[in-house]
């Protein structure tokens, strides 16, 4: 049996295609295997898609059961979908209670109201820390998922404070939502003497999409997680990962006919337009991907071309 998530990545691969043809391209058959590989159909033409995913779910056995269990949990709610959740790095499912509860009420309610090829982002509840180090300078040390934010919280302040931001993996991708937060920081920050820490309530943001159709008619909620302690940015291992799945790709693609042939690898990052799965790619032997008319990067809801062929 073909998981979910591959073929709603196949989905959304043949919707990029489409659109970037002018035309609709459904997915109408799947060759089942490690590396399954999808036929899609449009214009009279047919496309074999390749899609792998950018991790072992077997390194974590444990994280992967809780994925499958929550999103069966989630299939079975009101919303039928069919929507895809992004889990950022480092994030995973809990089965634990109250909290598992919790999080399906927000993804139903999420999900509920989205049409067909609709995107939106769920709010989590997450716990910040923010402590006052010196009166002197203008700069905040942060730790965690704003850390990339730093300077634009370091904006915001007056004196030297550390943010511990460990609880969030990912931030809201609206420019205002995190401008939002960055000022509550800034705000929180004025009345504290040097010593004082406070803990304030925030939200981690996942991404949740609503595909545009039902590829092979299949329905529900789908869940793309890498075991949390995966590093998208550990070169080593993400390189030997996009060999291995190149490799096995071009032995699926080997075996079904059609005109264009192209492979399809899901990964996980904070934003799509952070993934640099590219540099993966094409530091190896061309001779894995120049035989095919594309490879993609499906990430955080989108769709991004690695390598075209003119």
């Amino acid at each position: 049996m073909t998981e979910r998530l591959s073929i709603y990545a196949a989905g959304l691969v043949a919707d990029w295609l489409g659109e970037r043809a002018g035309t609709t391209i459904e997915v109408t058959s799947v060759t089942a295997g490690d590396v399954p590989v999808f036929v899609a159909e449009g214009d009279d033409k047919r496309t074999a898609i390749a899609i792998a995913a950018l991790w072992d779910a077997t390194a974590d056995p444990s994280a992967e059961a809780a994925r499958l269990h929550t999103e069966e949990r989630l299939s079975a709610g009101s919303a039928k979908g069919p929507y895809l959740l992004w889990v950022p790095p480092r994030g995973a499912v809990t089965t634990e209670e109250p909290a598992a509860s919790d999080f399906a009420m927000r993804v139903q309610m999420a999900a509920a109201p989205m049409l067909p090829g609709a995107r939106a982002e769920i709010d989590l509840p997450v716990k910040l820390q923010l402590a006052k180090m010196r009166e002197e300078g203008g700069y905040a040390s942060v730790i965690g998922g704003l850390g990339r934010f730093w300077t634009l919280i370091t904006e915001r302040v007056n004196g030297t404070f550390h943010v511990n931001s460990a609880g969030l993996r990912r931030a809201p991708q609206s420019e205002s939502a995190r401008t939002a937060l960055f000022d509550r920081i800034g705000e929180l920050s004025k009345p504290l003497d040097v010593g004082d820490a406070i803990e304030f309530d925030a939200a981690e943001a996942w991404t949740l999409q609503r595909l545009r159709a039902e590829p092979l008619g299949e329905r529900g909620i789908a869940i793309a997680q890498a075991p949390p302690r995966i590093d998208p940015a550990d070169g080593t291992l993400m390189r030997r990962l996009v060999r291995k799945r190149l490799k096995d790709a071009a032995v699926a693609l080997d075996t079904v006919d059609a005109e264009t042939k192209g492979v399809g690898l899901i990964a996980i990052y904070e934003y799509a337009e952070h993934e640099n799965v590219g540099s993966f790619v094409k530091s190896l032997d061309p001779g894995l991907y120049a035989r095919y008319q594309f490879v993609v990067a499906v990430v955080d809801g989108e769709v991004r071309p690695i390598f075209q062929h003119r």
